[in-house]
């Protein structure tokens, strides 16, 4: 994986048109409804989060709210594979992992991120008042560490979530669940669809993609699929 791009190895562009006559009518329809209902405006960053339990979790609710984009990106520990609580959930995501904090920040910038990290601090604001009109990257640290020092200087809105009861914090995953309910509610409402959800090529991107995840060899598949079109005509 390049450290310095988002973008996933695409699948053929034929994949969605080829493949998808193979899924039930109410499968297809639930794919193409799911896509339609992605974003790329609000994304999930995990730095060095060491449960793998903790991690799938995270990526069941980027899943489940929308979230199409999920970055891992490790400085002090080595990669490891989400728990079953993904579920698969993985599957349908955009997921990539960097080892280079400062160059993930270049990243980001290039892309017109702006940067949300859960810190408690004098100018931290509550979840609900962080400004969503650019695109945000919205990072959590290490259950036990936190953030690495390296993000401080570059973060945008440090954010925290209100609590009222005797305990003093959330666990990570609930943490992320909270926190990408409240801002892909207001974002569905306040920002402009055109800019909030995947655009048509990004969209057929994603479904090439999955249905390409949904079969046992692909590249056979299509191959013979063209012959068949080939042969038609």
């Amino acid at each position: 994986m390049h450290l310095n791009t988002f973008d996933c190895e695409p699948s053929p562009a034929d994949a969605w048109q080829l493949l998808s006559g193979k899924l039930s009518p109410e499968r297809r329809a639930k794919m193409e409804k799911v896509a339609r209902q992605r974003s790329g405006y609000l994304r999930l960053v995990l730095q060095d989060v060491h449960d793998p339990h903790n991690v799938g979790a995270c990526l069941r609710s980027a899943e489940a709210f929308g979230i199409q984009n999920v970055d891992l990106v490790n400085v002090q520990q080595k990669f490891g594979k989400p728990s079953s609580v993904a579920r698969g959930s993985r599957y349908w995501l955009n997921m990539q992992k960097f080892n280079s904090i400062e160059l993930y920040l270049a990243a980001l910038r290039t892309h017109g991120y702006a940067i949300a990290a859960a810190y408690p601090a004098q100018d931290a604001v509550t979840v609900g008042e962080i400004p969503i009109d650019r695109p945000l990257a919205i990072v959590f640290g290490n259950e036990h560490a936190g953030l690495h020092a390296s993000w401080m200087d570059h973060i945008d809105h440090r954010f925290t979530i209100p609590m009222y009861g005797m305990v003093e914090s959330f666990n990570i995953s609930v943490s992320v669940a909270l926190t990408l309910f409240n801002l892909q509610q207001r974002c569905r409402t306040a920002v402009a669809a055109d800019r909030f959800y995947l655009n048509a090529a990004e969209r057929n991107q994603l479904l090439n993609r999955w249905i390409c995840q949904q079969s046992h060899d692909a590249p056979r598949e299509l191959s013979r699929l063209r012959d068949l079109q080939k042969a038609k005509i």
